[in-house]
């Protein structure tokens, strides 16, 4: 009867985290797409790249999280007893966050690393802060993603996006980039105070320098290193590409791309909540000792997860380009091929996903990280070098080759080498 119960509840939380998962995703698909659009005419191209490769400088700085977070929900879920310290050790790392990224990205612009119009100081401000911000939103999310709460969190997210979106429109049209910086960053200043009031209630903890220990927060950086590996794969594959891209690309070409990119981010997320939203209820499994059930629900999810891929794919390759051309008013051959070639690397992203959640969900980590990593960092170079011959096309066709004759091809294989191997453990 109890096992019933908690079945019953289980699919419960898996329903009410995926609509509000769904619910976020699908207002910030609706935001980025009217947004970004409107950005580009208002900006002009020179603008809008820059405001561009300045966001993908966001997402780069996120790897000084170490994985933090997702090791401290994981951790939380096999002994919650440690919370409090644990809690702590991470909320007081932020602020050294913010003391290390602002002289870095001063650096970035004053050698021109990272080439922008405007007031650089302010804006590498701006940039630390959001980063600083963001540290943060991931422990409020993390907290709540560890009692298999994620919808909470969703939902916070829905009213910061709508707040954006609406806000952005309105400073846009002042043209100024580092306006737009700062009201995403006045923005996230009430919304990381809901989402603590949220993780707060559903926790139960309290936050003081007192309980901080160093020695916690060492020793939480050693459990996590392998999601921060993880961490820096993904930013190399999809971040740091764009910055190299920037070096090597005309204004509307750069544009072009960043285009595609979101328009495909937007797919590419809305297809992984399906798996993401699953971590909490693997890694409960995995305390549980239910490794045949883990077995039993990766093929069935790799399985639905290919079959509803494979559709979206097919649905892209017929009419995907007509949208993004009406979206984009961009309509050119090398925008065709771009697109064509990012749908394919899309579906096998979102098949990959399957595995990847699974081996970060138990800790299985390491070697996909180690996998991962050389994979991005060739294809780095593969970028670089193919970029010249074949264009951005191609240059992003070495990049799924790579990605598809390792990590594809390692993840799933590795996978289900271990959970064999603890079946036959236990």
């Amino acid at each position: 009867m109890n096992a019933l119960v908690n079945r019953l509840r289980a699919h419960k939380f898996y329903l009410y985290n995926l609509v509000g998962t769904f619910a976020s995703q699908g207002v910030t698909a609706l935001s980025l797409l009217i947004v970004t659009r409107l950005l580009v005419t208002r900006l002009g191209e020179t603008s809008f790249s820059t405001y561009g490769v300045l966001l993908n400088l966001i997402l780069i700085a996120i790897v000084v999280d170490f994985g933090l977070n997702t090791g401290l929900s994981h951790r939380l879920i096999q002994d919650p007893s440690s919370k409090s310290g644990l809690i702590n050790a991470v909320f007081f790392y932020s602020p050294l966050v913010f003391l290390v990224a602002f002289p870095l990205f001063l650096l970035l612009f004053q050698f021109e690393w990272v080439r922008i119009d405007g007031p650089f100081i302010f804006i590498a401000f701006l940039l630390a802060l959001i980063v600083a911000q963001n540290m943060l939103a991931l422990l409020w999310e993390s907290l709540l993603q560890s009692v298999n709460k994620i919808y909470l969190s969703k939902w916070v997210r829905v009213g910061r996006t709508i707040a954006e979106a609406f806000l952005l429109i309105w400073v846009s049209k002042f043209g100024k980039v580092e306006w737009l910086l700062l009201t995403s960053a006045l923005v996230n200043c009430v919304f990381l105070f809901f989402l603590f009031l949220q993780a707060k209630r559903e926790i139960g903890f309290t936050i003081s320098w007192k309980v901080f220990k160093l020695r916690l927060l060492w020793n939480q950086l050693g459990y996590s290193f392998w999601y921060f590996q993880s961490m820096v794969a993904a930013v190399i594959a999809y971040n740091i590409q764009i910055i190299v891209l920037s070096h090597y690309l005309t204004v509307t070409q750069l544009t072009i791309f960043l285009l595609v990119f979101r328009f495909f981010e937007v797919i590419r997320t809305g297809m992984t909540n399906f798996t993401q939203i699953l971590f909490p209820s693997i890694s409960k499994l995995q305390a549980q000792g239910d490794w045949g059930v883990l077995a039993i629900r990766f093929k069935r999810i790799f399985i639905r997860v290919f079959i509803f891929s494979l559709f979206i794919f097919l649905g892209l390759l017929w009419k995907g380009h007509f949208l993004f051309s009406w979206w984009s008013q961009y309509d050119t051959p090398e925008s065709k091929s771009l697109f064509n070639v990012y749908a394919f690397y899309v579906f096998l992203l979102v098949i990959d996903y399957v595995s990847v959640v699974f081996l970060l969900a138990l800790k299985l980590n390491k070697l996909p990280a180690l996998v991962s990593t050389t994979q991005s960092f060739l294809s780095l170079i593969a970028t670089v070098f193919f970029i010249q011959f074949w264009g951005l096309a191609g240059a992003v066709w070495a990049s799924l080759a790579l990605f598809a004759s390792t990590s594809l091809i390692f993840n799933p294989l590795y996978l289900v080498s271990q959970l064999r191997k603890h079946q036959v453990s236990v």
